[in-house]
Order: structure tokens, then sequence, then C-alpha cells
């Protein structure tokens, strides 16, 4: 049963906890889908104006830094708090489903980091769960546990967002962060104020000079 399990593993016989460090995997090769594919990009323009935020590409590896590290925390739990641990994978389904799968299908095109999170993040996940049901510290109460650790994991990062743009917290920040100069073209250089006036000025001086010979020509 799920106590002579818990008791295995408080001795060091974690059969197959080593499957939750493929999590950190899962993780990493997502991130970097994400922001290979210009996440920040898309979720600014789609959910920017839908819901009033605006995410920097600091924010988004914070986020991301926050993501494998909860990943390599639960691996090294492993099944000593299997529903601490298992927040990761129900972390990887909710991700899946509601900010890439949906998304998707409403938008009528991929967004950035669906193909891993379809390809990686539900395989792996329902590996883990099922690691842990064959080492049985699986119950019900552990898999709802589980996903309500996973969507609060998810929510943190998108609730301290939202609260900033509404309470106005980090808007200079926000503002450098977005690097207006580097929308320019490596070749473009702006022009001295004064090259427009110079022509003009030597034309000037050319009309000057002009008036003051016609007297002594004639």
């Amino acid at each position: 049963g799920q106590e002579d399990a818990q008791e295995e593993v408080s001795c060091g016989v974690d059969t197959h906890a080593w499957v939750l460090w493929g999590g950190v995997v899962a993780a990493g090769l997502h991130v970097f889908e994400e922001y290979a594919e210009g996440w920040v990009r898309w979720v600014n323009e789609d959910m920017g104006a839908r819901f009033g935020i605006h995410v920097t590409e600091t924010e988004f590896f914070l986020i991301s830094a926050l993501l494998v590290f909860s990943a390599l925390a639960a691996a090294a739990i492993g099944w000593w708090a299997p529903a601490l641990s298992l927040s990761i994978p129900a972390l990887f389904i909710i991700n899946a489903v509601f900010f890439h799968m949906l998304p998707t299908v409403r938008g009528g095109r991929l967004t950035p980091g669906t193909l891993s999170a379809v390809f990686i993040y539900l395989p792996v996940a329902a590996w883990m769960y099922a690691a842990a049901a064959d080492d049985d510290v699986l119950s019900f109460g552990t898999v709802v546990l589980s996903f309500i650790l996973g969507a609060v994991l998810m929510a943190y990062p998108l609730a301290v967002i939202f609260a900033r743009e509404r309470i106005g917290w980090g808007a200079e920040s926000a503002a450098t962060d977005s690097h207006p100069t580097t929308q320019m073209k490596l070749g473009d250089q702006p022009e001295p104020a004064t090259t427009a006036e110079a022509p003009a000025a030597a034309e000037d001086e050319t009309a000057v000079i002009t008036r003051e010979e016609e007297p002594g020509s004639s």
C-alpha cells in the first residue's frame, strides 16, 4: 500500500523518482522554444490587448528561472512529498492546455512554445504520474493537491505582473526594458541637426557675395 511505499522512500528506495529529473529537461526545452519563437512579443500583442498587461524580456527570464528552479526542487524532493513534486507535471498539463493548445485553437495559429508543450510537456507529465503510480505513492488526494499547487505556481508570476500593471509598480523599468533604440537598423545613423541647414547657409553666403560684387562690375 501507500504506507509501505512511503516506508521504502524513507529507506532510500526511490525506484522511479529519477523520472522527476526529466521535468527539468522538459522545462528547459520549453523555455528555449518560447524565447526562440518570440513568446514575449506574442503575449504582449495577444494578452496585452485583452488584459492590459505588458511582459518584458527580463520578466520572461525571471519566470523561466522560477520554473526551472521549481522543477529542480521537485526532483530533489522525490517521493518524500509526492503532491509537491507532482505539482510540476500538473503545471505542465495546465500550461500546455490553457496557455498553448486553447490559444492556438482560438487564434488559428501555433502560439510560441506549443510544439514542446504538446510533444514534450504532456508525455513527460504522463510519465511522471505513471512513475508515481508504479511506486504506489499516487492517490486521488495527491493528484488533486498536485494540480492545486501546480495552478498556484502557474498563476503566481501572472498575478504579480497583473498587479504591477494595476498598481503602477515598475513602470519606468518596463519602459527601459523595451530598448527603443534596438528598433533601428545597424546601418542607420541619426543625421546631425545642422546638416539640413548647411546648404541653405551656403546659398545665403553666395547671394551676399554676388550682390556685393555687382556695383564694382558696372
